[in-house]
């Protein structure tokens, strides 16, 4: 086995290496013409990564949509190289995916649930340059061509940016003018195609095709100072597919259905006087969802998006008090390793990133349909190393958008949620204590719906650092939750969610944690709120990770290895959900920087 993936994986290694030298020698020779005055030094960084992976079973959720998505090995090597001076940066990333004993694949036509041996995934080697760009820089005037991130504002209308949190690396391919006059004024024009990660975090395999959605944008801020700002945007998106007969049987496994056009416009509002902070932005759209199922098209749909903040600094307080208000709000592209009728796995692509005022580990029912507000107090005591924060959200949920292309009309889900988390240094030997506790509770209820749904969370976080003198330190945490559902037209439902955690540390070396999680949800695939979890059959689960970061003349290595089983569910970051099957394996990655 080994020896055929060392030859394969060799290979693909030298070619990718050949291309790297290449495209790194024209850019470097680029830019050392560019220079006028005098010659510039070229500055030559680079990441050499290499991910070794066995995916043992990793439970049935994703094998009655696919088939079977586990058992196999999987290696990843990126190499990233980046060549550049004070006149011209640019970059590239080949990724090379190789695959020992996957399922064979089949065509979705012929998929049986319940089959064992074959899967609708692809798990055929793939190798590919990724990410290349070039930048130029004259003056306050900055031209990019190929793949960049782009962020308008906080995020609401435009975010195209990578959260390691849930494996999304979205990428504009394209070209970006930037203009830029500190204090004063920056202005950014981009436009392209939507290039994203060809790995699927979920199960790995490889999405063959990028999806293309075209998308244009444009911002003006004019900054006074360090006071005040003013900005103004805008984005055109038009999706790859509009018809549900432009895209291939085969390909509505890998991009399921169509997407969406839309026309957006927004403005901000930035302020610092004294101790006091504002901020305000405001988005209004006009959208056309091609994804429905059926076949109706959805009518021409309009969304709005607003978010403020205020904050004032009197020491030793710090307040803030947040809001958002989102209606029929979407950014969304094709529905990436999802199968049709698997509402639970079909989760589309976001090019958005929207601010919840909810825990970052909160599972959400809604983004783009919610609003509500949150107040939060921080008491910083340096006298004797103490933080308190202090924080309470009141929220309603109107619904989210379902497969189908239309929106849940289900009754809303309110939510009131109070939280405290107190930080806390103890003694000579600096021991770090962070404890942090919650309550959510949650309800629905209409004059006209026939009963009533409420839900509750209790939730209790703690982790203590205790230094064992020189470079030693121990590392213990813990977590509680508590779940209750309970349904009037049916079965209620309680489980509770542990997790506790031991890790020694050797700053600047080694370091080794093991985690054991545990949990009793035996519920049913009903529909559950916000707070709620999917089922999972698994109910302990114990991994451990160790990382090593070796010294001189290796300072540039770090190596990680996490073996065992870990508890899958939703995880959501930035206003994308995802639902990850519970997962049993090994995973080592190297990681080279140079």
């Amino acid at each position: 086995m080994l020896g055929t993936v060392r030859k394969s994986f060799a290979a693909a290694l030298r070619r990718s290496l050949a291309a790297a030298w290449f495209v790194w020698v024209l850019f470097s020779h680029a830019a050392s013409a560019w220079a006028q005055d005098e010659p510039a030094t070229v500055n030559i960084r680079g990441t050499e990564t290499f991910i070794g992976e066995y995916v043992g079973d990793n439970g049935e959720a994703n094998e009655g949509a696919y088939g079977d998505d586990d058992q196999f090995w999987i290696f990843r090597n990126l190499l990233y190289l980046q060549a550049g001076n004070r006149d011209f940066d640019s970059g590239l990333r080949l990724d090379a995916t190789l695959f020992h004993s996957p399922p064979a694949r089949i065509d979705p036509g012929s998929f049986v649930p319940g089959g064992t041996g074959y899967t609708t995934l692809d798990y055929d080697n793939d190798f590919r340059l990724e990410r290349i760009f070039g930048t130029v820089h004259l003056g306050n005037l900055h031209l990019t061509a190929g793949d960049f991130y782009v962020n308008f504002g906080r995020g609401i209308a435009l975010s195209m940016i990578k959260l390691d949190d849930i494996g999304v690396d979205n990428a504009l391919r394209g070209a970006r003018i930037e203009y830029h006059v500190p204090r004063s004024i920056k202005a950014i024009l981009v436009g392209g195609v939507v290039n994203a990660s060809n790995v699927d975090p979920l199960t790995r395999a490889i999405q063959r095709e990028d999806p293309l959605d075209r998308i244009a944008g444009a911002r003006v801020q004019w900054e006074l100072l360090d006071a005040l700002s003013l900005g103004v945007h805008g984005v055109l998106m038009a999706p790859r597919f509009e018809r549900e007969s432009a895209v291939a049987d085969d390909r509505r496994y890998v991009d399921r259905s169509t997407s969406v056009s839309l026309m957006t416009a927004g403005a901000t509002f930035e302020a610092h006087l004294g101790g006091w902070h504002l901020y305000l932005e405001g988005n209004a759209q006009s959208h056309d969802d091609y994804r429905p199922v059926g076949e109706e098209d959805i009518d021409d749909e309009t969304g709005v998006a607003a978010f403020g903040e205020v904050s004032y600094d009197l020491p030793p307080w710090n307040l803030k008090a947040e809001g958002i208000f989102y209606r029929k709000w979407l950014m969304e592209g094709p529905y990436r390793g999802s199968a049709p009728g698997r509402a639970d796995l079909a989760t589309p692509l976001t090019y958005h990133h929207m601010v919840t005022l909810e825990p970052m580990w909160m599972i959400i029912k809604s983004f783009g349909n919610v609003y509500g507000g949150k107040l939060t107090g921080d008491l910083y005591l340096d006298e004797s190393d103490t933080h308190i924060k202090l924080s309470s959200s009141l929220l309603r949920y109107l619904g989210g958008l379902l497969p189908t292309g239309q929106w849940d009309d289900h009754p809303p889900t309110n939510v009131v949620h109070p939280a405290v988390e107190v930080r806390q240094t103890l003694g000579t030997r600096k021991i770090l204590v962070s404890a942090q506790g919650g309550f959510r509770y949650e309800w629905t209820k209409e004059p006209d719906f026939q009963g009533e749904d409420t839900g509750s969370l209790w939730h209790v976080q703690g982790d203590v650092t205790v230094p064992l003198g020189g470079p030693h330190s121990l590392e213990v945490k813990g977590e509680l939750r508590r779940h209750e559902l309970v349904v009037t037209e049916g079965p209620s439902e309680q489980y509770w969610v542990t997790s506790t955690g031991l890790g020694y540390d050797r700053s600047g070396l080694f370091g080794l944690s093991a985690v054991h999680e545990f949990s009793d949800q035996t519920g049913g695939s009903r529909a559950q709120i916000g707070s709620l979890e999917l089922p999972l059959p698994r109910r302990h689960y114990v991994w451990f990770l160790a990382s090593v970061h070796p010294p001189r003349p290796l300072d540039g290595l770090t190596f990680r290895l996490l073996g065992g089983s870990q508890r899958g569910g939703i995880k959501c970051a930035g206003g994308i959900c995802r639902t990850y099957p519970d997962a049993v394996g090994v995973k080592a990655e190297a990681v080279y920087r140079f």
